[in-house]
């Protein structure tokens, strides 16, 4: 195993790379925010015309030493993890249409509308680093990391630090499935190993069970990806159904006595990919007490919430910043959408802890 030196080494390395085209020039800023020397190649033109419509700043928050977007980008469009429910071919489509020149563009005016972070899956970084040195780029990533296998619980950890991340959360379905199985203690080593690279360390989770737990266990986190939606849509799981930790049904295939398939489909009453924050009351309540960065994700429970509902109330009820799956023809409305809402939020019950 390498040592932190190596890994701080190829790190910096990585960042220097990728700042090569701005290295001979100040940046340039308009009255939006908007970084002027970042090399627009990648933007097509019908997208140039869409980013004249953002209409002011997009507010930011604090994340360790950085200032980063209240807005931020995800990644699960792009990898075709289009959470569809029962519609199968929505997944494969969202891949078809996030070719890597896409994802690309995508980044290129999300850093235009004012988003300076994104979420990456393990897929992205070298796509990533592409980006920044061919376009000047400064925006921040975070890696959603799984822990590694038994062996080597690390290894994902250690292949984000040399695909050049800014930090690293551990990924929500990943930390659910430990709390589930009480193997959080890998926790700790995932903590200490990411502050070890200098970079801030995040749990994710879908339910607040797991959260709580890794809190009782002593682990520490600088922040928290946390699903994060309300349930009055019209796929959400009658609240007499929802379990913690639910299991993923499957449709299944059998053979009448003539040859013919025949497919059993789940109860409509389970759960379906349809649901994400199955007890968001407790959610709320429980981050009150929760006084690092909060990220909301899937406030819009995969399109079934309206922008300006779902990230309102997301902003309402506790979170410091929403991180939201994006197509690159959403953006513009999506940073109009946020920067009127939080000119507008008021007082929350949760103070702003970034």
């Amino acid at each position: 195993m390498e040592n932190k030196k190596n890994y701080i080494k190829r790190r910096s390395l990585l960042k220097g790379l990728a700042s090569l085209p701005i290295a001979i020039g100040l940046s340039k800023v308009d009255s939006y925010g908007r970084d002027l020397s970042v090399d627009n190649k990648y933007i097509s033109d019908e997208n140039m015309a869409l980013l004249q419509n953002v209409k002011g700043v997009l507010p930011k928050g604090k994340l360790w030493n950085w200032e980063i977007s209240r807005l931020t980008i995800g990644c699960n469009p792009m990898g075709g993890w289009s959470h569809s429910r029962d519609l199968s071919y929505v997944g494969t489509l969202s891949g078809k249409w996030f070719t890597n020149e896409k994802i690309k563009e995508t980044w290129a005016i999300a850093e235009q509308a004012g988003i300076n972070f994104a979420n990456l899956a393990a897929f992205q970084y070298p796509i990533f680093n592409e980006f920044k040195k061919e376009t000047g780029s400064k925006m921040k990533c975070v890696s959603q990391c799984s822990i590694g296998k038994e062996d080597d619980r690390l290894l994902p950890l250690r292949e984000a630090v040399d695909g050049g991340v800014d930090c690293i959360y551990i990924q929500g379905e990943n930390t659910d499935s430990l709390a589930e199985n009480e193997q959080l203690d890998c926790l700790h080593d995932a903590y200490e190993f990411t502050h070890k690279q200098n970079m801030p360390f995040g749990i994710g989770a879908h339910s607040i069970q797991t959260i709580k737990a890794t809190i009782e266990a002593g682990i520490k986190a600088d922040f928290y990806y946390k699903t994060f939606h309300h349930d009055r849509y019209w796929s959400a799981i009658p609240r007499e159904y929802r379990v913690e930790y639910p299991k993923r049904p499957r449709i299944t295939v059998s053979e009448s006595s003539d040859g013919t398939q025949l497919y059993t489909y789940p109860d409509r009453n389970q759960w379906n990919d349809n649901m994400w924050d199955l007890f968001n009351d407790q959610t709320i309540e429980f981050f009150k007490t929760v006084k690092v960065p909060l990220f909301g994700f899937k406030v819009l429970a995969a399109g079934a919430i309206k922008p300006a509902d779902g990230i309102r109330w997301a902003f309402e009820n506790g979170s410091d910043f929403v991180c939201l799956g994006m197509y690159d023809f959403q953006i513009v409305d999506d940073v109009n959408t946020t920067i009127d809402i939080l000119s507008t939020l008021g007082k929350r019950e949760r103070p702003w802890f970034s």
